[in-house]
């Protein structure tokens, strides 16, 4: 009676005892947990990945770094791949004390996979370079979904109205349309990702225990650049409407993966306007060469048009 796989036996009789004892580990464990049967192991919780994470084992092995400007409100990249922004975090969050872009000065010709480990940083500024990077990683035509020209708070508008009922707003960083939202009679709460609140915004410690209440979930794509995208995700109602709004959002069609209804972002037409407006300290509403467009979930596609 044989106790191993005939693939076991053939890699031992060639010598490869080395490689029989990996793979047999591999089977061991994911039959009973570990290696050693006595070994007993605690039962742990499946971890879901983020979003960025799942990019990152994705990026191409070759993709690298063609151009870069780390501007006042956007960082830009381009890979042999495509381009991207993302918002330069430390223009609303302060970075650590001593916190810098390693590589700064030497990142063209540097591998992607190598800057989407500053993911992990503390310095929000190296993580919307790696976030930036990912995204650049991957060609805009990918993404899937129903299209619709247009700003995200548009087509959220276009939602309110085909529900014929005023809704509960919970609206994740302080948008500029939140005020036309309020004078349409929307329940609206507005959560700071930034500690320092002002009035009538509500921290974002309180996410947990207030935001089951909303009917409607529009967070920043910031969230992505901070590690909390899950999280909001994970404390909203399973039957409310999830969008993501910003530039910053990576355009992958794995975002569906994650529940979201509607991707809000921005498509870059010209990347070379684009590049000068960000190393020129141009902010959104500066950034010529790009265009906001929605991407519906096809399964909701008939709440948004």
């Amino acid at each position: 009676m044989r106790l191993l796989p005939a693939q076991f036996h053939f890699l031992i009789a060639k010598g490869d005892c080395a490689v029989a004892v990996l793979r047999f580990n591999r089977l061991w464990r994911g039959a009973w947990g570990d290696w050693f049967p006595h070994k007993k192991q605690k039962k742990q919780k499946k971890q879901i990945m983020t979003i960025i994470d799942r990019l990152r084992e994705m990026v191409p092995d070759d993709a690298q770094i063609c151009d870069v400007v780390v501007g006042i409100f956007w960082t830009y990249v381009r890979t042999q791949y495509g381009v991207a922004v993302s918002a330069t975090a430390h223009r609303w969050v302060e970075d650590p004390p001593g916190a810098i872009i390693p590589w700064a000065g030497e990142l063209i010709g540097k591998r992607v996979r190598d800057v989407a480990d500053l993911y992990a940083s503390e310095s929000l500024t190296a993580r919307s370079l790696a976030n930036a990077a990912i995204s650049a990683s991957f060609p805009a035509s990918a993404m899937t979904g129903c299209e619709i020209q247009g700003r995200g708070q548009d087509l959220l508008h276009t939602f309110c109205n085909k529900s014929n009922d005023l809704c509960h707003i919970a609206l994740i960083g302080h948008f500029h349309f939140a005020d036309e939202l309020a004078r349409l009679g929307h329940v609206l709460d507005i959560y700071e990702l930034d500690p320092r609140c002002t009035q009538g915004e509500i921290p974002s410690s309180q996410i947990p225990q207030r935001l089951p209440q909303a009917d409607i979930v529009v967070m920043t794509s910031s969230t992505i650049i901070t590690h909390s995208t899950e999280g909001i995700l994970a404390a909203a109602r399973p039957d409310a409407i999830k969008m993501i709004v910003g530039p910053t959002v990576p355009l992958h069609p794995i975002l569906w993966d994650y529940g979201f209804d509607a991707i809000c972002a921005s498509l870059i037409d010209d990347p070379e306007q684009v590049r000068f407006a960000a190393a020129q300290g141009g902010n959104h509403k500066q950034m010529v060469g790009a265009r906001k467009v929605n991407f519906v979930n096809p399964l909701k596609a008939h709440l948004f048009v």
